[in-house]
């Protein structure tokens, strides 16, 4: 059973837009939802979470110190990050009761190296996470996938062969599901040059048996004149007989 993480947080008055100045001062807006009660909006510090969540993930279970008393149990349900900074912008907290079974999405760690590689193969991963269903103190942190499994090209892993601890946690998603296979490496053709519409010969070569040179004028006709051949002289009259 996981020990929930504290993180204090502070019911927030600023909404909407005007969100933007907890920001520049270091506050991250968020919301905590569910649980059978309303949304109640609230902010943390920013730098704090930031470091905080690369390690838990949204998979642990946390307390939330400073609402509710004796500290709320929830899990982070959703991160909005700037499209071009990556920084977190806002942060959705889910309320949790540890006697009820929560759904929660939990990502795929991949160990090991895959003997298929050696052999010409490489690796399609199909998903990189599974939904799981368990106590919120239960969730795993992340999954393990084995893949020295996949000895031969071909060889394949699904969701059924994950490994995780069935009393407490059950993965929701097909049993039949693709998580990772083997494949035949593809071997992309390299289209050929184009040819020349006409090859030019070099400089001083002989044309081709057939072909022209480069601005050389075609081969004259059987009886015709070679170009700047004197023409020839014209054919003597026949002589007329004279009758007497």
């Amino acid at each position: 059973m996981a020990e929930a993480v504290k993180l204090a947080v502070r019911p927030r008055t600023v909404l909407g837009k005007k969100t933007e100045g907890l920001r520049r001062q270091g506050i991250l807006p968020g919301v905590v939802y569910g649980g059978h009660a309303d949304s109640q909006p609230v902010e943390t510090d920013a730098h704090a979470f930031e470091l905080g969540y690369r390690r838990w993930g949204s998979t642990t279970l946390l307390s939330l110190e400073g609402i509710g008393g004796d500290g709320m149990p929830a899990l982070i349900t959703g991160v909005s990050r700037h499209p071009a900074t990556g920084k977190i912008l806002h942060v959705d907290f889910e309320r949790v009761s540890l006697t009820e079974r929560a759904h929660a999405e939990v990502p795929l760690h991949f160990v090991g190296t895959a003997p298929a590689l050696k052999v010409g193969g490489v690796l399609v991963h199909a998903i990189e996470h599974v939904r799981v269903e368990a106590f919120p103190q239960d969730i795993p942190h992340r999954i393990d996938v084995d893949l020295t499994k996949l000895e031969v090209v071909d060889d394949a892993l699904y969701v059924r062969d994950l490994v995780v601890d069935t009393t407490t946690v059950r993965i929701v998603d097909r049993a039949d599901a693709l998580v990772v296979k083997a494949v035949h490496q593809r071997v992309e053709e390299v289209a050929p040059p184009p040819t020349a519409a006409a090859a030019v010969p070099a400089k001083g070569a002989t044309p081709a048996e057939g072909e022209a040179a480069e601005g050389a004028p075609a081969p004259a006709a059987p009886g015709a004149a070679a170009p700047g051949a004197k023409g020839a002289a014209p054919a003597a009259p026949a002589k007329t007989e004279k009758k007497q």
